[in-house]
Order: C-alpha cells, then sequence, then structure tokens
C-alpha cells in the first residue's frame, strides 16, 4: 500500500512538470524618457501692455512751417520814421499764458491808458496765441510812442536820457510768457532773432542799443533770467550779418524774402482804437 501511494505522487510530479509554462502578456517596447531632450520651440515674449497715450493739456503747437518774419512784416503805410526810434527793449508779458486782446483790453481798462496796447509788437508761445506768431500792433503801424517802459531823467547803460525816453524812442516788443518761472519756446525766440534783425536794419538802430526791460531800468525782472539778453543779441548779430552779406544775392536771403508761408499769417490789428 505504501509503495502504491508513493508511486502515484512521483507520477503527479512528473506530469505537473512537464505542463507549459503560462505566456505572459505582450507588453509592447518599453516608455521613452519622462523628460523630453529635444529643443524647445520658440517661447513667444511676453510684452508689458501699453501706456495709455496723454494728450497735451497745456501748449498745443500746430504744424507749421518754419517761421519767415519779413521786412514787409514791419513796413508800415507812411514809412518808418528813423529819426524817432533809437533802442529796442523786450518784455514779458509776466503770465503763463495771454493775448495780444487780452493785453490791450488790460492796458486800457486797468492802466486807462487810451491806446491801448503799450507795445508795438507781440510774439505768441502756443497757450492762447500761435506759438511764434506776430502780432503787429497799431503804436507800430501808425508810428506812435509806446508805453512799456517808462524811465525818469538820468543816465542809462552809459548815456544821458531824458523822461520817458525809452517809450519815446524804443520799440516794444513783448513775449507771451512768464519767463522768470518758464523758458520762451524755440519758435518764440525765432520769431524775436528775426524780428529784431530786421528792425536793426530797416529802422536803423545800432546793433548795441537792444536791451531787456530790466537792462534799462534795474527795478524789474523782466524779461525774465530764462530770456538770455546777451544770446538774444549774438543771434541777432549773426542775422544780420548775414543780411549784410547775402544783400546783393537777391530776395533768397532770409530776411530778404517777402512773402510769409501761406499757412503762417500776420495777425491784423483788428481791435485797435
Amino acid at each position: 500500500m505504501q509503495r502504491f501511494v508513493l508511486g502515484s505522487c512521483v507520477a503527479a510530479l512528473i506530469l505537473s512538470g512537464c505542463q507549459s509554462q503560462p505566456r505572459r502578456a505582450d507588453l509592447g517596447p518599453p516608455p521613452g524618457p519622462i523628460l523630453s531632450t529635444r529643443t524647445p520651440g520658440r517661447v513667444p515674449a511676453v510684452t508689458a501692455p501699453a501706456r495709455p497715450r496723454t494728450e497735451p493739456t497745456e501748449r498745443l503747437t500746430p504744424a507749421y512751417p518754419p517761421i519767415t518774419v519779413t521786412p514787409a512784416d514791419v513796413r508800415v503805410p507812411r514809412g518808418i520814421n528813423r529819426n524817432k526810434w533809437k533802442v529796442i527793449v523786450v518784455h514779458h508779458s509776466a503770465a503763463p499764458s495771454a493775448t495780444p486782446r487780452s493785453m490791450h483790453d488790460y492796458h486800457k481798462r486797468v492802466r486807462k491808458w487810451t491806446r491801448g496796447l503799450g507795445y508795438h509788437f507781440v510774439i505768441g508761445n502756443g497757450m492762447k496765441y500761435p506759438d511764434g506768431e506776430l502780432y503787429v500792433g497799431s503804436r507800430w503801424k501808425r508810428q506812435q510812442t509806446g508805453a512799456h517802459c517808462a524811465a525818469s531823467a538820468g543816465r542809462y547803460l552809459g548815456q544821458w536820457r531824458p523822461k520817458n525816453f525809452f517809450n519815446e524812442r524804443g520799440i516794444g516788443i513783448c513775449l507771451i510768457g512768464d519767463f522768470e518761472h518758464g523758458r520762451p519756446t524755440r519758435r518764440q525766440l525765432q520769431t524775436l532773432y528775426n524780428l529784431v534783425a530786421i528792425l536793426v536794419v530797416e529802422a536803423r538802430i545800432d546793433l548795441s542799443q537792444v536791451y531787456g526791460h530790466g537792462e534799462v531800468t534795474h527795478k524789474t525782472a523782466c524779461p525774465g533770467r530764462h530770456l538770455n539778453m546777451a544770446g538774444i543779441r549774438r543771434a541777432v548779430a549773426t542775422r544780420v550779418a548775414a543780411r549784410r552779406m547775402h544783400a546783393a544775392a537777391g530776395p533768397s536771403s532770409l530776411l530778404e524774402r517777402d512773402t510769409a508761408p501761406p499757412s503762417f499769417s500776420l495777425a491784423n490789428d483788428a481791435f485797435a482804437p
């Protein structure tokens, strides 16, 4: 009996060893690496949002062509009284914005000057009157005494002057603006240089007789610390020399041209008393 049982066990072991092993599932090729080694594509640049554009609110400067002041602009119907004018006095309005009209009204109503505007010429700064535009006042057109630089009799700049000399014999030019705290515009200076150069020649005024208001009286800061009178005299001297050098060249010279650009016209004295 024991031999029978032992033989049965041996036979079972032999049969189990001959059976084929179960086949493993086909898992395919191994997966690739988790991190790719390929060169990354171009990453689009991240730009900051554009800042909103702010439009200017104070000074508006239209795209005018270059300013040209000509001898025709200062000539008057009855001719310039060359025996009258001896000096040129430069001023600022001492206010950041004004117009020839508002200045005329102030001089007439507050100052009680019957002829109104005391200056012969006014140059705008773009605030309420176009930047660099030249206004020719009635006092110049009529060759009348100005009201811009009162002075008693005395010695001024090395010369004896009678009472009210700088009003009676001085051409008054006012640039709109407060140049004690701000600066004149480039167009204002361009107009001023050309205007003074033409007046020096047309009215036969000595170039050394171009002053700022404060240089005459020493009682005012006018025309302001940012309006350099020494620089103005140098710029005017350069233009006068150029005019004389090119006098024989005809109307091609800057100061000899008699036609201003059509889009930049001089103002008319429409409110003269």
